[in-house]
């Protein structure tokens, strides 16, 4: 056998002509982050989810710890997640200073397992953090009936899950609140 240093990517995104050129549009302007085709893409995309709001961050991680900011939750919180996710779903509870702790998946979905959630829930529990897994939303109605019994918040991180569906309601729109990200193995990215 013989070993090769060359890597196998993730994945390669399709970035053609029409992309560079509106990219090349952009850069020629003096907005790059907080010009018109960021509000334009804002406004799309939380028509896309059917939400109200969308607000662009730089990355999914930064759109996390953010979120978990605006909840309030931070020293001596402990909020549930998921092991079977990228880091980034466990890393954010613990920029806040809070602590990640892990519930058990759903052996048919790959995502959260709302009932071992259930059973992970105590006094320092203020959030949960199920992720939606190979675009596969988990039972958000069984998350958003725990968290209202149970008083804790819920973000949906549906960085892999853009286009994704659940009873027809868009994944990101399920929870208190969705996150996105658009790396270059998502389904669409933004550099």
């Amino acid at each position: 056998m013989n070993a090769s240093n060359t890597p196998i990517g993730l994945a390669r995104p399709d970035i053609s002509q029409k992309e560079i050129d509106a990219v090349v549009e952009v850069l020629k302007t003096p907005n790059l982050s907080l010009g018109p085709k960021v509000i334009e893409f804002e406004e799309k995309f939380a028509a896309q989810c059917k939400t109200k709001y969308a607000v662009a961050c730089n990355s999914g991680t930064s759109a996390l710890h953010l979120t978990l900011l605006g909840m309030g939750i931070g020293p001596g919180d402990e909020v549930i997640t998921t092991p079977f996710s990228f880091i980034a779903s466990s890393n954010c509870i613990m920029f806040v200073g809070a602590t990640p702790k892990f519930a058990d998946i759903d052996p048919d979905t790959w995502c959260l397992d709302p009932n071992k959630t259930d059973a992970a829930i105590n006094a320092k529990t203020k959030g949960l953090i199920p992720v939606d897994v190979f675009g596969i939303t988990p039972d958000m109605d069984a998350f958003m009936k725990l968290a209202r019994s149970r008083n804790v918040r819920v973000i949906e991180d549906s960085c892999e899950a853009l286009g994704a569906t659940l009873n027809g309601k868009p994944a990101g729109s399920l929870g208190d609140a969705g996150v996105f990200g658009f790396y270059p193995n998502k389904q669409i990215t933004t550099g």
